[in-house]
């Protein structure tokens, strides 16, 4: 196991995170293609009947939301890492020191969900209609939450790691020969 220094620094999680939205666009594009093309086999319609059917519309949103999750998820307990946590040297512990529980890790992902989610449809929606700058700007306030959380709190914790009970630790390169025994 992989010894861990103290916790991994904001910036260092800021840019962590800033990958991590890059690496999630292939993530929620693959599970799209494929809930569009299992509705295609499934309903025989063409696919772009989802945007028509409010059902489907909200089974698509219900599936990318549960990819999501299942990438984050299965990163998450695997390892502690995804691949951009990987890159930036940090991986997710739970407050003792230990692999994260299930409750962590569903606690983790819906508070971030919470706070990251309005940002993006809202921000489309002012693209369509002005109207709706106030809460787009509102959406990017509440998205800046965690991240203000993290410069007042006593441990330097995000708000969605307070809740969830676990922690951000920096993971130093382990040798070569340490990984090998690992594997």
């Amino acid at each position: 196991m992989t010894v861990l220094s103290g916790r991994a620094g904001w910036w260092r999680r800021l840019f962590a995170w800033c990958y991590e939205l890059l690496l999630l666009i292939p993530v929620l594009l693959l599970a799209g293609a494929l809930f569009q093309g299992l509705f295609q086999l499934l309903t025989r319609m063409p696919v772009d009947q989802i945007s028509h059917l409010p059902w489907a519309r909200n089974l698509s949103f219900v599936w990318l939301l549960l990819a999501m999750f299942g990438y984050f998820a299965w990163c998450w307990k695997r390892g502690g890492q995804t691949l951009a946590m990987k890159t930036w040297r940090i991986r997710l512990v739970s407050a003792t020191g230990e692999r994260v529980c299930w409750r962590a890790v569903l606690v983790r992902f819906v508070t971030a969900l919470i706070c990251f989610a309005p940002v993006i449809p809202l921000w489309l929606m002012v693209r369509l209609d002005a109207s709706w700058l106030p809460w787009a700007q509102f959406s990017l306030a509440w998205c800046i939450i965690p991240f203000a959380w993290a410069w007042f709190d006593g441990d330097k914790q995000f708000l969605h790691d307070r809740l969830a009970g676990t922690r951000l630790v920096f993971a130093p390169k382990q040798p070569r020969q340490q990984q090998e025994q690992a594997a």
